[in-house]
């Protein structure tokens, strides 16, 4: 099936290519095997991107027929006007006017998530709203649209009842959008809405007022369900210049707004809220918002599932919501309150496990009966005495109809925590099947501690059947174990048949001991012993005799089960272990994969203290790509290796065996992602070679590299198998911030820019370039992009690349012609000057220019007169799909800025990049 379609120019009737209705049904004949599609049909195709082409086409042929022949209806009684569902997300669609103009007035579902709509498309959608062309849509959903608060503005005028539904996550809608949607909300004009999803649109303290008073207001939306207002900074007042990462300062806080909201009465309704990392609870604010505002008696009478996770609740937060909920509960359903913040942030004396003990109070009181799913990781007050209460309220068949459990101690200061009592607890509740409709379970005390003697109770617990409904298993520890045996519970609790239904499995431990237990684990893998529904399983363990022996386990079998991948990630047990401990697992580790007994393996890692030495690191390595080893469905490497000289011998070892990654997307060797210096020539030759032949991402950085081993990377750009890679990013210096270029660099940069005329970088998709300072090195990048072949390049990005006078280069690059499917263009920290942006604007007047979307120019050395060319540019349309020029951190100057900001506020933005954070 070709790609669906992205733009939509007139219906097919206009364009003359169907004459006539006998046509039209000749053609959905031709299409259906003789016979003629139903609306079902048509709705099931436009419901998929592979089919929306064809789905699309069929229900205007449709249309056509009806035309033609003067009829409502087909010959089984449907037409158009019968479809009611179109899904059609990720489908690449553009703005178009006569898309929403073309739609069936029958569509009660509408769902254009993840496309590129964007305000003019929003006004055209908002005229056929407002005309009641689509009188019955209920449900409409636009996230991950760039809609902007101008297209969010647009759209809000055409709202109307019986609209239910409507979700607009990641819409960039912002205060400016969100105030006009409100303002439609309070004219009762939808009164009909049940849901509205609000997420991750940068809303702060500015536009929750507007949204807390429409909500609030009487009638305005009196059958609202659902509302989702996730990550908005909603208690935070939007400061009129970026804070400086790392400067300390604490953002102004208004809490007014959000205090209004959950003070309401007018939400009667709402079985759904969230509130999730709105950083609304932090204990370092102490006027932040009365959490136990939610349960008041009578103001949420219906809340079902509430969200509060990543808004830093300390404790003595929780406690005072769990005490309420003990009072006068809503039927909640699902709780999420994760992450505490900072245990250091609580009151002097304060009993830092009083929260989870306040809502395991609440569990025993029988007021949460209806729970679902309990969600308490990432806590400083998830300490063992809470756990055990909390258990024990699991124990006393309080939660019986809970199916996902998430438990996780965090402590900076608080380390060895024993958890054998509360873990026992927890035990005795599964065997006895206190929890029956368990399927996610997630138990997390690394930063506790089990003794050897209770490592075994919980697994076999888990094996007897009284959670046979479980789904996914995760459990995370640290004991100090003596026992080999400690481990046999788990392992028998996994192949003994009473998780029948067990699809992932994650097991992290810290331990001394356990090898027999492993062992288990690894021959239940390699037979196949485990439960045939078990897809993904994750191990994280020691390098040491526990690795060994999980080895031993794994060679025993040779029937593992067919649909089952492994991960498996390799610790050094708090930084302890030396060459001799270190040595043997390895070369288990190594010829377990060579004899091709891990063939399932699907990501392999480790930590930075693992491969120290280069005898066994190069084994593993060579073990990788050994053509016994038929590791199909390996995707990912990334052993973190401190010492480049290791990390050589292990692509040096990769580079020796003569088998194929066939599905190795990515290769890390570094603490990052980036491979430098001496680590780059092996790297290039295992391109190449055509080892990893499905490699899309390579990040080098080519200022430690000498000059043979960035000819090798040139040389690897220029092979056949580079035609695989997406995405390439290449740094010439140490940091954006670097001061003086080193010696080589433009020799470096010009081989480097040579490859870029590579015919097999036809398929790229991102570029990005950094820390280029020699004049000669930038002619001859710019020369490189010029001269290239980059018909795919998506997004370019140019940063600490020094322009200066070589502007004018560049420009003649960045052309349609050179590429054409360029979208993003970051300019950034380049000292583009006034002159050097004339130079651009003046090449993209007289030449065809790519169809940017957006176009970021911040930290340059842009002023007044760079602002005037950009208006007189931005005035000509030549770029009509461009939604977004960033210019924050130039010096434009209070009067130019007012000047774009009130010519063209759609599209000029002055907010600023934290280039620590990339």
């Amino acid at each position: 099936m070709s790609r669906p379609t992205a733009r939509f120019h007139a219906p097919l009737e206009e364009a003359g290519v169907l004459p006539s209705g006998e046509t039209v049904d000749a053609a959905l004949s031709a299409a259906f095997g003789h016979t003629r599609p139903d609306a079902d049909e048509i709705s099931a195709l436009c419901s998929d991107r592979d089919g929306f082409g064809l789905g699309w086409v069929l229900l205007q042929c449709m249309r056509t027929r009806l035309k033609a022949g003067g009829g409502e209806r087909g010959a089984r009684g449907e037409g158009p006007c019968s479809l009611k569902t179109l899904i059609a997300s990720k489908c690449e669609l553009h703005d178009s006017r006569l898309f929403f103009q073309s739609l069936p007035s029958s569509i009660e579902t509408l769902d254009l998530g993840g496309n590129r709509f964007r305000s003019a498309s929003m006004e055209s959608l908002s005229s056929v709203l407002a005309a009641r062309w689509l009188p019955a849509l209920l449900s409409l959903d636009l996230s991950d649209n760039p809609l902007g608060p101008f297209g969010v503005r647009a759209l809000a005028k055409g709202l109307s009842a019986p609209l239910q539904s409507l979700r607009l996550a990641r819409t960039g809608a912002k205060k400016e959008g969100v105030e006009a949607l409100a303002g439609v909300l309070e004219a009762k004009k939808v009164s009909s809405l049940q849901t509205l999803d609000l997420s991750e649109n940068e809303i702060w303290a500015g536009g929750c007022k507007f949204l807390a008073s429409a909500l609030c207001a009487s009638g305005a939306v009196p059958s609202l369900t659902n509302l989702i207002l996730k990550k908005n900074n909603l208690a935070h007042v939007k400061p009129p210049l970026p804070i400086p990462f790392g400067s300390g300062v604490e953002e102004e806080r208004d809490y007014a707004a959000i205090c209004q909201l959950l003070s309401t009465d007018q939400l009667r309704e709402l079985q759904e809220l969230d509130l999730s990392e709105n950083d609304l609870f932090s204990e370092k604010h102490p006027n932040s918002v009365p959490v136990s505002h939610l349960v008041t008696e009578g103001r949420f009478p219906k809340l079902r599932i509430l969200n509060l996770g990543k808004n830093w609740m300390g404790t003595a937060e929780v406690a005072a919501f769990a005490n309420a909920l003990t009072e006068r509960a809503p039927p909640l359903e699902d709780l999420d309150l994760a992450s505490s913040g900072d245990e250091r942030d609580a009151e002097e004396g304060e009993a830092l496990e009083l929260g989870v003990q306040a809502v395991a109070a609440a569990l025993s009181s029988g007021r949460l009966s209806h729970l679902t799913r309990l969600r308490l990781i990432d806590r400083y007050d998830v300490k063992a005495d809470a756990v055990r209460s909390l258990f024990r309220a699991i124990e006393e068949d309080k939660v019986a109809r809970l199916r996902t459990l998430e438990l996780g101690y965090y402590s900076a200061n608080h380390w060895d925590e024993p958890y054998d009592d509360a873990v026992e607890v927890l035990a005795r509740a599964v065997a006895a099947g206190k929890i029956p409709k368990i399927e996610n379970l997630l138990l997390d005390v690394y930063y506790g501690m089990l003794s050897s003697a209770t490592v075994s109770v919980p697994g076999r617990a888990l094996g007897s059947g009284g959670v046979s409904a479980l789904r996914k298993l995760e459990l995370k520890w640290k004991c100090g174990m003596d026992d080999d045996s400690s481990l046999l519970g788990l392992a028998e609790g996994l192949g003994g048949g009473g998780m029948p239904l067990l699809e992932d499995f994650d097991l992290s431990v810290w331990c001394d001991g356990g090898t027999e237990g492993v062992k288990e684990i690894g021959e239940l893998l390699s037979r196949g012993k485990i439960p045939p529904s078990l897809r993904r399983v994750r191990l994280e363990l020691p390098a040491h005799d526990v690795l060994s022996s999980l080895c031993d386990g794994l060679c025993v079998g040779t029937c593992p089960s067919p649909e089952m991948r492994l991960d498996l990630k390799l610790h050094d047990q708090f930084g302890s272990l030396d060459e001799d401990e270190l040595k043997g697992p390895l070369s288990s580790l190594a010829e377990t994969i060579r004899t091709g007994r891990l063939s399932y393996l699907r990501k392999f890692a480790s930590e930075v203290n693992i491969f120290m030495y280069a005898e066994s690191t190069e084994e593993v390595g060579e073990a990788l790509t050994n053509p016994g080893a038929c590791l199909a469905f390996l995707e990912e490497i990334w052993p973190q290796i401190y010492d480049s000289d290791n990390a050589v011998a292990f692509l040096r070892g990769m580079q020796r065996g003569r088998g194929c990654l066939q599905s190795v997307e990515k290769i890390y060797t570094g603490l990052q992602r980036e491979t430098g210096g001496p680590r780059v020539p092996p790297l290039s030759s295992l391109i190449t070679a055509g080892t990893v032949p499905s490699l899309k991402e390579v990040r080098v950085n080519l200022a430690t590299a000498d000059l043979k081993g960035v000819q090798a990377f040139a040389a690897c750009l220029c092979s056949p198998p580079a035609a695989s890679l997406r995405q390439v990013e290449v740094s010439f210096g140490t940091g954006s911030f670097s001061p003086e270029p080193e010696p080589e660099g433009s020799a470096k940069v010009m081989m480097f820019s040579v490859s870029l005329a590579s015919e097999h970088l036809t398929k790229l998709q991102v570029l990005n370039v950094k820390n280029v300072r020699q004049g000669m090195g930038v002619l001859s990048l710019c020369a490189g992009l010029e001269g290239g072949k980059l018909s795919s390049l998506r997004e370019l990005s140019l940063q600490s690349v020094r322009l200066q006078s070589d502007a004018r280069a560049l420009a003649d690059a960045l052309v349609a012609e050179k590429l054409p499917g360029l979208r993003v263009l970051k300019i950034r920290l380049c000292h583009l000057s006034d002159e050097g942006l004339k130079a651009l604007t003046d090449v993209w007047m007289g030449a065809s220019p790519p169809p940017l979307e957006h176009l970021d120019l911040s930290d340059n050395r842009l002023e007044a007169g760079g602002a005037e060319t950009l208006a007189a540019f931005l005035g000509s349309k030549r770029i009509p799909s461009l939604f977004e020029v960033i210019l924050g951190g130039n010096g434009v100057g209070s009067v130019a800025k007012a000047m774009l900001e009130r010519g063209f506020p759609k599209i000029v933005s002055f907010r600023t990049q934290d280039y620590f954070l990339e």
